[in-house]
């Protein structure tokens, strides 16, 4: 069990100098790795994050009928995605 804790203790410390250290390329598939955990499983099944460039985030819509939910979303995204990856910060627009 001890070995399990370790384990799980380093998986975080990892992750989360990765998240603070992220750019570019990296910080996109930091957060499309993570994105699920991020927004929650029925915006994550909707809309992902496709290009991050200069703290520009382009979501790509996969439903068209989600696109009046989404961008109501967008602010609060905004927020959490401010937390997650602070180095970055974010400004999201919705492509689709």
């Amino acid at each position: 069990m001890k070995r399990r804790e370790t384990f799980t203790r380093l998986d975080a410390v990892a992750d989360g100098l990765l998240r603070r250290s992220a750019s570019g390329d990296t910080a996109l598939l930091w957060l499309q790795t993570r994105w699920g955990r991020i927004v929650g499983e029925p915006l994550s099944r909707k809309v992902v994050p496709a290009n991050l460039e200069g703290g520009r985030l382009t979501l790509e819509l996969l439903d068209p009928v989600w696109r009046v939910p989404v961008l109501a979303t967008l602010p609060e995204l905004e927020r959490r995605l401010a937390l997650e990856m602070p180095g970055v910060r974010p400004r999201v627009t919705l492509r689709g």
